[in-house]
């Protein structure tokens, strides 16, 4: 069976339903006490769909030739190395269709693009609650761990009158 049958690459005409998994994702999680921005999220996408934003991939996952999911990564440099570094910025496959080949061969697609962009290092994560815990996904792929995340609402009067909280 071909590849093709379950991943391709995102097109600009994608964006509504990356718009759907990103608000799905944004929901589900520990981020949704973020305003949603959908505007934003459109000229994020086009600008790696467009090719404006060098070093990013958008890759869909299909079932039956609809999309079931995504996965965003960027590649850049850390600022204490130059060794390139692949970043996962978003990845969602709809619950009924996890643990499928659609949601497995998407991560392994993810991984060769970071290859072919010359990236010597994938990062990959995953937050709690939003799906069942990932850990052993990424230690059957080879992955340690190397960092825990945490995140504070700050209550500036001024990000208020700009409307970004």
């Amino acid at each position: 069976m071909s590849i093709d049958k379950y991943l391709r690459l995102g097109t600009v005409e994608d964006i509504p339903v990356l718009l759907r998994f990103a608000r799905n994702f944004h929901t589900a999680s520990p981020y949704k006490t973020m305003k949603f921005d959908a505007v934003k999220g459109e000229k994020f996408l086009r600008d790696i769909l467009s090719g404006k934003q060098t070093d990013g991939i958008i890759i869909v996952a299909l079932h039956d030739n609809e999309p079931i999911g995504f996965i965003v990564g960027v590649a850049n440099e850390p600022v204490f190395s130059s060794a390139k570094v692949s970043m996962e910025l978003g990845w969602w496959i709809d619950p009924h269709h996890r643990r499928t080949k659609a949601s497995y061969l998407i991560y392994s697609a993810y991984e060769d693009w970071a290859r072919r962009v010359g990236c010597h290092y994938v990062q990959g994560a995953y937050l709690p609650g939003v799906s069942p815990s990932l850990d052993e996904f990424y230690k059957k792929r080879g992955y340690v761990q190397v960092e825990t995340s945490f995140i504070k609402t700050l209550k500036f009067q001024e990000l208020e009158l700009k409307g970004l909280h």
